[in-house]
């Protein structure tokens, strides 16, 4: 997919309005029916796109699971997406606003597709799919739940974010895979290979953080406003 045209233009404006239409649910009780249908569908959604990829990835192409393991941090922000609409914690709910919303975005505005051929354009909808679904979820636990996270929330998910780095780099390192980008930047986006990857991790670090701020922004205006 070219990046900005007109077909990746559309995903990047579904993952706005979704995004939007998430934090407005704020409207509706949390305890009442909407919240509910929405946690379901939302829960039912990404596990049947998540799962169905898989096994055609495994069982289809022949993909062995090494390479097939849902290690990258869109997919820990899965698991955090089912484990919010399940407990509706609150440390759920700040990693998929902080963590969860930057790297999904990340990943919409430079998508990191490699399937060709027929299979493409499932492919490409399959991967929006899930990562439109993380940007709406991250909304929807913070505005739509009208949960305002602490500043603390910020360097918990810088830290968390961090520490699987730390974690998955030696597993990379022995499997052989690339898992969260740790040793090489993603195929895909041949421009950053012109550069050295120390200077893509420290420039995806300063970006998470930077961008964690700002995404802060919202709740301590709001609690400015309140006190």
């Amino acid at each position: 997919m070219e990046l900005f045209s007109a077909r990746h233009l559309f995903w990047i404006g579904l993952a706005a309005l979704f995004a939007a239409g998430c934090a407005n649910m704020r409207r509706w009780p949390l305890d009442g029916r909407a919240h509910a249908a929405f946690r379901l569908a939302l829960f039912a959604l990404v596990l049947v796109n998540e799962l169905g990829w898989f096994a055609y990835r495994h069982f289809v192409v022949g993909i062995p699971i090494v390479d097939n393991l849902p290690l990258h941090l869109c997919d820990l922000s899965v698991f955090v997406l089912f484990a919010g609409l399940a407990t509706g914690g609150r440390l759920w709910s700040e990693l998929a606003y902080y963590a969860g919303v930057v790297g999904a975005l990340l990943a919409v505005y430079f998508p990191a597709i490699s399937e060709t051929g027929s299979i493409r354009p499932i492919a490409e909808i399959r991967y929006f799919l899930t990562h439109v679904a993380l940007v709406g979820a991250g909304f929807y636990f913070t505005f739509g739940c009208r949960y305002r996270p602490p500043a603390r929330a910020i360097l918990r998910s810088y830290i968390a974010v961090h520490l699987y780095a730390l974690v998955i780099t030696p597993l990379n390192l022995y499997l052989g895979t690339n898992y969260f980008f740790t040793l090489s930047a993603p195929k895909q986006l041949a421009f950053i290979h012109a550069y050295p990857h120390w200077l893509f991790l420290v420039a995806v670090s300063a970006i998470f953080l930077t961008v964690f701020a700002l995404m802060h922004l919202p709740f301590a205006w709001a609690r400015r406003s309140a006190g």
